[in-house]
């Protein structure tokens, strides 16, 4: 590894090598070139969110500020009736997320592989955020505190090493959800931190962060990046969603020449049938579903949607399989139940995985399901 790269990163990388070079000794050409997103933090500075129009939503349905930060920082299933109902008044007039909205979702940095080699299949799933409704929040603390990842088995610290955070935006937000617990209509269990409104429990004083849930695994539209994040902020890209994979940021002096691996076999999230097969589709590219063939066979794709679960048996429990190695499958099982499973760790908010030998699961099955049609208009 050349000296001016050791320079530039010595330390966790905080991706603004151009502030680091300066100290290192190397000729013009050695200089490192680190690719700079399209989605970071200076981008999402510009987009207005919840907090810009929270004043005037607030006066909509006649809450103080106070109530605000009392109501949506609370368990909404121990607020009393007409609380509650204030509460959803307040969190439904926020408007849906549509495929135009940028959406976020924070991931801790020891799951940052678990994307950039493809496990999920280059799918994301579970808790998100509009991405705007979250742009004050960046420092490890604040991020901490704000999402309040403080919950049970989390792998976050609040004065951690830092964060990953995913941005994207999906052609898939019919599929996104307000978390509500069963008082306020929905069907979340009470899991504090979660407070069951729609809103996280933040701690900073300034209210909850509104927040939302995929009912599946779903890939993200093309462009989708992954950064890094350190303790105070400081953004560096890791990796940008490609074809149907996310493909891993090289600088430019060493970008690398070889196509990524496609990993295992397993199957999951939307595929289109073509020529007796199935094939997985690709986020929308102008307006249309392009369906990959092959590496170099892309072809625009009109037809029906299906929707492909890996599942296999383990200790007598359903679990989700996902890509792992030769060897290995990684299983994931939703619920608190998934404790009774030994060796199985929080991955995120309900949900708990395990890298498992394939001799030790049985019954491995593809369940597929229509999931849309389009029709070519």
């Amino acid at each position: 590894m050349r000296k001016s790269f050791i320079c530039s990163f010595s330390g966790l990388v905080l991706g603004i090598a151009l502030l680091l070079t300066s100290g290192c000794s190397h000729s013009e050409k050695d200089v490192i070139s680190w690719p700079a997103g399209k989605l970071d933090k200076e981008q999402v500075q510009k987009l207005k969110g919840f907090f810009d129009q929270k004043k005037t939503l607030l006066a909509a349905v006649g809450m103080s500020d106070e109530e605000f930060i009392s109501f949506s920082t609370d368990s909404a299933w121990s607020l009393n009736e007409a609380d509650r109902n204030k509460l959803k008044q307040l969190r439904n007039r926020l408007s849906a997320p549509t495929g135009s909205t940028l959406l976020q979702k924070i991931v801790a940095l020891q799951d940052v592989a678990t994307y950039m080699n493809n496990t999920y299949g280059g799918t994301v799933g579970g808790f998100v955020s509009v991405a705007a409704d979250v742009k004050s929040l960046s420092t490890m603390h604040d991020v901490y505190w704000g999402m309040r990842l403080d919950y049970p088995g989390t792998k976050f610290l609040p004065e951690g090493a830092g964060y990953a955070v995913l941005r994207f935006t999906s052609s898939r937000t019919e599929m996104l959800n307000v978390p509500y617990c069963v008082e306020m209509g929905g069907s979340y269990a009470h899991a504090w931190p979660n407070t069951g409104g729609g809103f996280t429990s933040s701690s900073l004083g300034k209210g909850g962060v509104p927040e939302y849930t995929f009912s599946n695994y779903f890939a993200p539209d093309q462009g989708a990046e992954l950064y890094e994040v350190t303790t105070l902020g400081y953004e560096i890209l890791r990796a940008t969603y490609k074809g149907t994979k996310w493909v891993t940021t090289e600088p430019s002096t060493r970008a690398s020449k070889s196509a990524p691996k496609e990993g295992s076999l397993v199957r999951n999230g939307i595929y289109g049938w073509v020529e007796n097969n199935y094939y997985p589709l690709m986020s929308y590219l102008g307006g249309n579903k392009k369906i990959q063939i092959a590496e170099n066979d892309v072809r625009e794709y009109w037809g029906t949607e299906y929707y492909i679960s890996s599942q296999a048996d383990y200790l007598g429990k359903n679990c989700r399989v996902w890509n792992g190695d030769a060897d290995h499958y990684f299983l994931t099982y939703v619920g608190e139940g998934a404790s009774a499973l030994p060796g199985f760790e929080r991955v995120e908010k309900n949900v708990f995985g395990k890298l498992v030998p394939v001799r030790e699961i049985s019954n491995f099955r593809e369940v597929i399901s229509i999931h849309e049609l389009f029709l070519n208009n």
